[in-house]
């Protein structure tokens, strides 16, 4: 029988006796007491006791309390099981509800000898009987008993619940009787607690002789077993231990039904006249006996004949039948060197005992650790931060002679913090010590002696307290056995229990342990342990009528890894729907519902207990998304029961389920690391697939959406495809996935999920396929049905499909840009590539929406995205300008209020690149800030995102207009350059060239500065222009003369400019210029610029009898192009001078028979080489030495002769074909081949000699 006491000292032998050597120390006045432990045999009697009946066996009541346990579970482990064993009586549940147990002192205690329970306070005892007790019995009669009040020397102190003893009956028919000792020494007894039933004032009463003066008071009781001792059975010894070091011994006599309560010292010492005799008849005198040290005795227990007490830290043997004092020995020192070689181990207490074999004590101990690396008791220290805290510890000693040896050391995962109540901690033996129970005020803890094992029970309120514990007789279980036939332990293999029975503050828990699994517990064995906690805290935790509550170790002893792996495992077993964790339920919804509820109970466990800081963001995703996957499948089994509800006789989804569960295999591994526990049985099919998908399938969820939209595809391929399935279909993959997300973002905070997620299963490369191919059939269904009312439900998803899309393209972006994806090579070019897709199909999208009458989700998710290209886009469409005709005005102006010039930039950009300008301008008070810093910006050569420009700007079409009219000429003009290098059209180039140099001049005028570089580069473009305008003119007046319909052609045009521009080239049938001379005539006449290259080769390859200047004209615009890469010039140059040389017949000007020398000076003079040299050697002499001319501007018949490579003549023209390139190439060899065959060394230098003498002749 164990007792428990609140709330006792924590130091129960600072009250001990005084020494001679010091004072007195006052009496406690807030100590709490308990009773003695569970009866132990005892020998032999001493006293006679009450003369009844001998009680039943111990055996037969475990079988009669067997018959009617585990009706309710409260708990539940591989080794351990808590069960209801029955309600308290009404009245004493009406005195514990009111009752504060830090400021109200209560005792318990529960006797299995007589088959009644205890509670007592101050003031008032209440018994019943629990033998009979079942989960669904009414409230048990009650018997109600005043406790004595304090002695008359102690009528000050505070009343304190009293010492107890339960005096058992011969006969379960009648009551037992009691002792209740008060600490002050008051005595009662009732023969029978039956006169409870009406107030108990019948009782015998007597006050044990304590020594006031020491301030004595009784700290223990003990009943004990006399019948193995010879005396008749159910004889009992009772005995009252004082914090003196004394013992007393109640006798019990009956006399004519009459019974009285007497008390004498225990061990009395001998009379001094037994003394004289003997030495008056000469005998020995015996020596004297040996007398205890005094001390509080702090527990007494018994064995047999032997009885033990548990003073300070000394053990005392006695024998029950002599009363003699065997030993003493205080076992400190060998505790504290058993503890950590007695390192750390300060202000050691003795705090129960327990008598496990004759030579064998279980002793509780606590001591303040000092946190030594020694210390076995510092990691369970090290969980609090501030001072020093009381360790718990179990030691196991063995007699060795006259002393006593440490067998083992065990620490109890216990300590106790601010909000701990007060308690005195007892010491209960389970199965001949093989387990160990400790029960403190509001836990209980159960140890193993030899393997790790520990577990604890926990009270949930903070109100309830445990009250008593006491172990029931061992019982062994047969596997298979009837229930309905005797017990029979001698045959069979069983499997060995040990049950307590515990009072709490509302009623009776029976436990069961399994000892040979907890003696077979490993180390191994504890994710196995967390794991059963974390089951029992999502099973029992919603029962409201469970008083228990589940925790987790303490952070510092916690392992995170097996903590995450139970946790892992768990969820993954409610995913499956193990039939341990969830309930079988044919109401799929209801069972859906219950498993959320499991998964919502895990997590909050594991907060509860601050646990999950060791759990990593790994470990935690997976058990988000394990929750988040049930709750989408839960919203598509509603969809399905909705769709089914409003009349439909067939389901694509349940056609489709079928299909997934026949083709694909259930997943190997979900969410969870440790995805299938070991005990998790495999599930049963059924006929109902749909059903079994939902009960064990649920995370195979993602590729089943996938698969939805495959064959969604696969309908339509077929032909069976309609705007039903794509609704059906759709809205499910829709639902589901948009329930997954909201679950997700509802539910961060609980789970401790730091984003981005890792490897999200919504934006897996397939779900973000399968979506946008979701998107593109609703797109496909808005643009074929043409406002017909059969699609536009369909239509109507397309929002939804829009943000869900987004949201999952943006989940995977921002996953793959963040370090934990850094370690996957592919993870940039992935990113790069869907950044890249997703910056091409938002747009798209958004103006979908817009065409479809969605204006305002597109709004939404442009804003969201913070895409104001979009959105200036769907704000300015269809009816940009006037801009009061465009409905949208007022929301761009509130978009500009609220985002300022980043949307209004982009603005700005869509109407320049619309060719919309006149809207900005229309309303220049408001954007004409906006374009002043925007192409100021501009102007510097930056782009959108900061960089460096190498391009052209964008906005200088514009710009330049925006600047003159704010009289900002120097920027106009250095635009309008700009802009003009660009310009494809002629009559659009030359404006620009003029209205640049005008603005430049201008801005002279305005005090701005001469750029002479500028001014250069306008006079060179001007004059490029001027050359091909006049070519221009020259072959408009051919096309005029021109008659019938041919006129119309180009083509006609362009091969009448060939008949009488180029009728050498064409009689030369070179192909390859013909065809590049073609090209460049039809683009003169459509009015494009050419580039310098072009404009050479056509000044070169007409016919130039009337205008033989062009040669020299071709020279010095390629002299001034600096746009023009320096090797394709030099080319360009080579060409030109090929053309010079071979203008003229020179074999028929070498002919000098008959002809004089002015004769043949004349020849040379009318020689396009001399013209060309008379126009560009004044330009070779006038240049300075630090600007030279281009290399080419001045060949000989020999340096033009070499001819540009292919890839030089296909960078020219590209996206030319490689035979007309072919062709190009041979046409310039034939070029080189006929200069090099004229042999023109001997008269160039002649004929250059007389360009210079004409020069010289001018000069004069």
């Amino acid at each position: 029988m164990a007792t428990f006491a609140s709330p006792p000292p924590r130091r129960t032998h600072r009250y001990a006796t005084s020494r001679p050597s010091s004072a007195t120390p006052p009496p406690p006045r807030t100590r709490r007491f308990v009773g003695a432990h569970r009866p132990t045999p005892p020998r032999q009697p001493r006293e006679s006791s009450m003369d009844i009946d001998e009680a039943p066996a111990p055996a037969a009541y475990a079988q009669t309390e067997r018959s009617s346990q585990k009706d309710l579970v409260f708990a539940k482990t591989e080794e351990l099981m808590v069960g209801l064993h029955g309600v308290l009586p009404v009245e004493v549940k009406h005195a514990l509800r009111s009752t504060d147990f830090l400021a109200e002192s209560y005792t318990g205690c529960v006797d299995i000898s007589s088959g009644y329970t205890l509670v007592a306070s101050a003031k008032t005892c209440f018994l019943w009987s629990h033998a009979t007790l079942k989960p669904t019995s009414p409230s048990p009669t009650c018997y109600i008993l005043p406790c004595p009040p304090p002695s008359p020397t102690h009528a000050n102190d505070t009343p304190l619940a009293p010492h107890h003893a339960i005096v058992p009956s011969r006969s379960r028919s009648i009551e037992p009787g009691l002792i209740l000792v008060s600490p002050t020494g008051a005595t009662r007894f009732w023969p029978s607690i039956s006169s409870g039933l009406s107030g108990g004032g019948t009782f015998e009463a007597l006050y044990l002789p304590l020594e006031a003066a020491d301030q004595e008071y009784v700290s223990c009781v003990l009943r004990s077993d006399l019948g193995g001792l010879g005396v008749s059975g159910g004889t009992y010894a009772y005995l009252v231990a004082t914090s003196t070091g004394r013992i007393f011994r109640l006798g019990i006599t009956s006399q004519g039904g009459k019974h009285t309560v007497t008390v004498r010292l225990f061990a009395p010492p001998t009379p001094s006249s037994s003394l004289s005799l003997s030495r008056l008849l000469g005998w020995s005198a015996p020596s004297p006996a040996a007398r205890p040290e005094p001390g509080n005795i702090v527990a007494l227990a018994s064995s047999g004949n032997q009885m033990f007490a548990l003073v300070e830290t000394r053990i005392q043997k006695w024998t029950l039948g002599t009363e003699e004092l065997k030993g003493e020995t205080d076992v400190a020192g060998v505790v504290r060197e058993a503890i950590g070689g007695g390192i750390g181990v300060e202000d050691l207490e003795g705090i129960d005992l327990a008598v496990e074999s004759p030579n064998t004590l279980v002793l509780l101990v606590s001591y303040a650790s000092a946190g030594a690396e020694q210390d076995p008791g510092a990691m369970v220290v090290d969980q609090f931060s501030f001072g020093p805290r009381r360790v718990y510890v179990i030691v196991r000693l063995v007699t060795h002679g006259d002393s006593w040896g440490v067998d083992g050391v065990i620490v109890v995962p216990y300590v106790a913090d601010a909000a701990s109540p007060p308690a005195h901690p007892r010491l209960t033996l389970l199965s001949e010590g093989a387990i160990m129970a400790v029960l403190f005020g509001e836990v209980v803890i159960f140890c193993a002696r030899n393997t790790p094992y520990n577990d604890r029970l926990v009270l949930k309120s903070s109100n309830d307290r445990f009250l008593a514990l006491s172990a029931l007789p061992p019982v062994i279980t047969l596997d298979h056995a009837d229930p309905n036939s005797s017990m029979d332990t001698d045959g069979g293999d069983g499997v060995h229990e040990a049950e307590v029975l515990i009072v709490t503050g509302d009623s009776m828990l029976r436990i069961s342990l399994d000892v040979d699994k907890v003696q077979a517990f490993k180390a191994e064995s504890l994710p196995n342990l967390l794991r059963a906690t974390l089951k029992q805290a999502i099973l029992y935790s919603p029962i409201p009528a469970n008083p228990l509550q589940f925790i987790l170790p303490p952070s510092p002893v916690l392992d995170g890894e097996a903590l995450m792996q139970a946790a892992e495992g768990i969820s993954a077993a409610v995913i499956a729907s193990d039939a341990e964790i969830v309930r079988p339920n044919h109401d799929l919804t209801y069972q859906l519902t219950a498993r959320k509820e499991r998964l919502s109970w895990l997590i909050r466990f594991i907060n509860d207990n601050g646990a999950l800081g060791k759990m990593s963001q790994r470990s935690r995703q997976r058990l988000a998304t394990d929750a988040e996957k049930l709750y989408a499948c839960h919203q598509l089994w509603v969809r399905l029961n909705e769709h089914i509800d409003a009349g439909a006789l067939h389901s694509l989804i349940t056609d489709t389920i079928h299909v997934f569960t026949a083709t694909h295999a259930a997943s190997t591994s979900s969410s969870s690391s440790d995805p299938t526990p070991p005990s998790m049985p495999e599930p049963t099919p059924t006929q109902d697939v749909t059903r079994d998908f939902f009960k064990h399938r649920v995370s195979d969820v993602g590729k089943l959406l996938v698969f939805m939209v495959d064959y969604l595809g696969h309908l339509e391929g077929s032909g069976f495809g309609s705007i039903g399935a794509l609704k059906e279909l759709g809205g499910a993959v829709v639902a589901t996935l948009q329930a997954a997300l909201s679950y997700r973002a509802l539910n961060l905070g609980v789970y401790g999920v730091e984003l981005p997620m890792i490897k999200p299963w919504t934006s897996r490369a397939a779900v973000i396929d399968a979506v946008l191919k979701l998107v593109d059939a609703v797109t496909k269904v808005a643009t074929d049905s043409g406002g017909n009312s059969a699609g536009k439900d369909v239509v109507d998803m397309l929002p939804e499909l829009a943000t869900l899309l987004f949201a999952c393209v943006q989940e995977r972006l921002d996953w793959l840009a963040s370090p934990m994806a850094a370690d996957d090579p592919n993870s940039q070019r992935d990113s790069k590539e869907l950044e890249d897709k997703f910056a091409q199909l938002r747009p798209e999208i958004l103006e979908t929406l817009r065409v479809t009458s969605h204006l305002q989700p597109a709004l939404a998710l442009a804003t969201a995205y913070t895409d104001f290209p979009s959105l200036a886009s769907l704000l300015l469409r269809p009816t940009p300008y006037p801009p009061a005709a465009n409905p949208q005005a007022p929301l761009i102006q509130t978009y500009l209020a609220r985002y300022g010039d980043a949307f209004g930039n982009e603005v700005v950009r869509w109407c320049i690149g619309q060719g919309e300008a006149r809207v900005v301008f229309a309303e220049e008070s408001t954007w004409g800030p906006i374009m002043d810093k925007l192409f100021a910006k501009d102007k510097k050569g930056k782009g959108r995102e900061g960089e460096e420009r190498a391009v052209k700007s964008e906005f200088n079409a514009v710009a330049w207009v925006n600047d003159m009219g704010r009289d900002k000429f120097g920027d106009a003009s250095g635009r309008l350059l700009e802009e003009a290098t660009g310009a494809s059209n002629l009559g659009v180039k030359h404006f620009m060239l003029s209205l640049g140099k005008l603005s430049h001049l201008a801005n002279l005028q305005e005090g701005g500065t001469l750029d002479e570089k500028m001014l250069d580069v306008f006079h060179d473009g001007l004059n490029f222009v001027a050359v091909q305008e006049k070519l221009l003119a020259d072959f408009q007046r051919i096309v005029s003369s021109m008659r019938g319909k041919q006129k119309n052609s180009l083509d006609a045009q362009v091969d009448a400019v060939l008949c009488a521009k180029a009728k050498i080239l064409k009689e030369s049938e070179r192909k390859g210029l013909i065809a590049m001379l073609k090209n460049h005539v039809r683009d003169i006449l459509q009015g494009k610029v050419l580039n310098v290259e072009g404009v050479v080769d056509v000044l070169t390859l007409k016919d130039n009898e009337d205008s033989i200047d062009d040669y020299a004209t071709a020279l010095r615009l390629l002299a001034r192009a600096e746009d023009t890469p320096d090797v394709r010039r030099l080319s360009s140059f080579r060409r030109a001078w090929c053309r010079v040389y071979y203008h003229d017949d020179w074999d028929a000007i070498r002919q000098t028979a008959n002809v004089t020398d002015a004769q043949l000076k004349a020849r040379f003079c009318a020689t396009a080489l001399y013209h060309t040299l008379v126009l560009i050697l004044p330009t070779i002499a006038s240049a300075s030495p630090n600007e030279s001319l281009p290399e080419g501007f001045d060949l000989d018949p020999v340096q033009c002769l070499p001819v540009p490579l292919m890839p030089e003549t296909s960078s020219r023209f590209p996206g030319t074909p490689v035979e007309t390139v072919g062709e190009l190439a041979r046409d310039f060899r034939a070029e080189s081949s006929v200069v090099e065959k004229m042999k023109l060394e001997d008269v160039y230098f002649r004929v250059r000699e007389l360009a210079m003498e004409e020069l010289e002749y001018g000069m004069r």
